[in-house]
């Protein structure tokens, strides 16, 4: 089907419809928290590790217990583990590649199957969320230890998104899927933009691609 090895996937946005944390935070109460950070990295007033802190911070204080209940609520786009299956099949290791912690790729991880994840770190003791003061958005980094681990190069690898930052894989991998984005750089730089609420696709999009 395709000569690429490994496909990474971004959750927020491409396998959730809407993003994912404003159903956290809708479920939490914490709506206005979500709208205030959104809103000031929109306008360039915060970065982009603070509003990923700010966003994580939403969760501080819960259970995973708890965030797992709310993410099997949130809207996914169809057939994420048939997708996952048939990517598998043809021989491709996939990964998570997302700014969203641990505890959260864990959910898609064991839900839909997928090989691994790469993700922010926010620390979980005795089943309850930590704050995260100190977080960076790596996805660069995060691709390299995925390609190490696999013994590809970044040309082996197609990154599925929709964000600034996944345009910024969409650069470095051998092929870059835009999925429902909004981002214009995301699409600009992208190897394929669809617009689509179902991974099977995705998965045509895969094997309909050629390596740059």
């Amino acid at each position: 089907m395709t000569a690429y090895r490994v496909i990474s996937f971004d959750i927020d946005g491409t396998l959730t419809l809407g993003h994912g944390w404003f159903y956290i935070s809708s479920a939490l109460g914490r709506l206005d928290d979500y709208a205030a950070t959104t809103a000031g990295y929109r306008a360039g007033r915060i970065g982009e590790d603070e509003h990923l802190s700010n966003l994580l911070n939403i969760a501080a204080g819960s259970t995973t217990d708890e965030i797992v209940k709310i993410l099997e609520t949130v809207p996914l786009i169809e057939n994420i583990a048939e997708g996952i299956q048939l990517l598998k099949d043809e021989g491709m290791r996939t990964y998570l590649l997302t700014h969203n912690p641990g505890y959260i790729c864990s959910w898609y991880q064991e839900a839909f199957g997928m090989d691994g994840f790469r993700c922010s770190r926010q620390a979980v003791r005795k089943g309850r969320i930590c704050r995260a003061p100190n977080v960076h958005a790596d996805k660069i980094g995060w691709l390299g230890d995925i390609c190490r681990v696999e013994g590809v190069v970044p040309a082996d690898v197609v990154h599925v998104g929709d964000s600034d930052s996944d345009a910024a894989v969409f650069m470095q991998a051998g092929m870059g899927i835009a999925v429902n984005t909004r981002s214009r750089s995301a699409r600009d730089v992208a190897t394929l933009a669809i617009n689509t609420s179902d991974m099977m696709d995705i998965v045509l999009a895969v094997a309909s691609g050629s390596k740059r």
